[in-house]
């Protein structure tokens, strides 16, 4: 069985910590929660498929939770190896798990997303479902980009890309 741990790239740039491992009933993990508690930074980090709504709406969950704490308020969400799309959660992100955090603290979450790609397998998009769920939340905290050093440069330094 073929296991994960945090992305050398994401630990590298930002010191994160595995806070837990989310898997699927057949063991394999599919998303990852890491954090560097000094910066205020929590990360999630997915791999593959997550297969169903509860299965991705768990981790974010999980992040509220740690909001809820007042420990954090930046957030990087790793979706460049997320093979599944999340389209039928997209309102509940901006109407529920954003305000979320946003009452826990958060000031900015940069989502790094896999560079656009063509032939892409039906059902598969999550560019789209992201790029749809960040034009939901539109005060600026979230930014999207596909280069996990201008993402660190605008979360960290709050500069623009």
């Amino acid at each position: 069985m073929q296991d994960h741990a945090i992305r050398q790239d994401v630990r590298g740039t930002f010191l994160v910590e595995e806070l837990r491992t989310f898997r699927l009933d057949s063991g394999k993990s599919y998303a990852i929660v890491g954090h560097n508690e000094n910066l205020g930074l929590i990360t999630d980090i997915w791999f593959g498929s997550f297969e169903t709504r509860d299965h991705f709406r768990d981790v974010l969950e999980f992040i509220c939770d740690r909001f809820d704490m007042g420990r954090y308020h930046l957030w990087l969400a790793d979706l460049r190896h997320m093979s599944s799309g999340f389209q039928e959660s997209e309102d509940w992100l901006a109407e529920y798990i954003f305000p979320r955090v946003i009452a826990g603290g958060l000031m900015r979450e940069a989502v790094v997303l896999p560079k656009q790609v063509e032939d892409l397998p039906p059902g598969f998009d999550v560019f789209g479902s992201a790029s749809a769920a960040l034009k939901k939340i539109t005060d600026g905290r979230v930014r999207g980009f596909d280069d996990l050093e201008q993402a660190r440069a605008w979360l960290l330094d709050g500069n623009r890309p």
